[in-house]
């Protein structure tokens, strides 16, 4: 396990390669190189072995910008006890509630493909995946106003890898103590942005006078992200995703939000 500790900034990128003084796509391609994880493909392409494997690490490095403290907050609001504290305390103001959370994993992963081409022609599509699991024991978390507002104990240990078509390239774990671990300034959405947000996998635009009068989060018909902010009048490029917003303009809509 990695001794250096990960802070409320950490993302992928500094849980597997933190503290090296390689480069990460470097890693990532030596690493490929290493295990031959390639070979098969461009067997029958002498020479380009090294330039397809920095291509690869290159795509893969993509994944590593992913905030490691969003995933662990993301699997907390899936669990109930956390989630009916945070609506008994958005329902009754001023109240504070503390959860205790056992012995308990998260787990997470995202998965990338990158298409390989050789003197135009297609060697192959290989799939990239970062994996990143908590372990994490004794928690006691403080819910007020329907925000996780402070974590007063707990240990978590994180442990990440990438692999590739299958085949793990590198694997590192970390291991921290949570209380500050996670960033609390203001406290961390544990709800939606408001209570009616619709529903449906595939939401159509507010229907009706009063829907449509309004402004509210509704589920974001692009399916790109969780919320996205109608104005009452049309679609705004204002999106929300585990409880922080942040801006995506809006492309074309599936036909059945028109």
């Amino acid at each position: 396990m990695a001794t250096s500790l990960l802070n409320e900034t950490a993302t992928a990128r500094d849980l597997l390669f933190g503290g090296q003084s390689l480069e990460p796509a470097d890693a990532l391609a030596g690493a490929l190189h290493e295990r031959g994880a390639l070979n098969t493909r461009v067997a029958r392409y002498p020479g380009v072995r090294s330039l397809a494997e920095c291509e690869v690490a290159r795509e893969a490095n993509g994944l590593l910008s992913t905030d490691v403290f969003d995933l662990l907050i993301g699997g907390w609001k899936k669990y109930d006890a956390l989630t009916d504290a945070a609506r008994r305390t958005r329902d009754a103001q001023g109240t504070e509630e503390k959860v205790e959370l056992a012995t308990h994993q998260i787990k997470s992963c995202h998965t990338s493909t990158v298409q390989l081409f050789i003197d135009g022609k297609s060697a192959g599509t290989l799939e990239v995946e970062l994996s990143v699991a908590f372990k994490i024991v004794a928690v006691r978390c403080v819910i007020s106003r329907a925000r996780l507002t402070a974590i007063e104990t707990g240990r978590c240990a994180v442990t990440g890898a990438i692999a590739v078509d299958g085949n793990e390239m590198v694997k590192r774990q970390c291991g921290f103590d949570l209380p500050g671990a996670v960033r609390l300034r203001g406290g961390v959405p544990l709800l939606a942005p408001v209570a009616d947000t619709t529903t449906a996998a595939h939401a159509a635009e507010p229907t009706g006078q009063t829907l449509a009068t309004i402004a509210r989060w509704c589920a974001d018909p692009t399916l790109r992200n969780e919320y996205r902010l109608w104005d009452g009048s049309r679609w705004t490029k204002r999106v929300s995703n585990n409880g922080r917003e942040s801006s995506d303009p809006l492309s074309a809509l599936p036909r059945s939000s028109r």
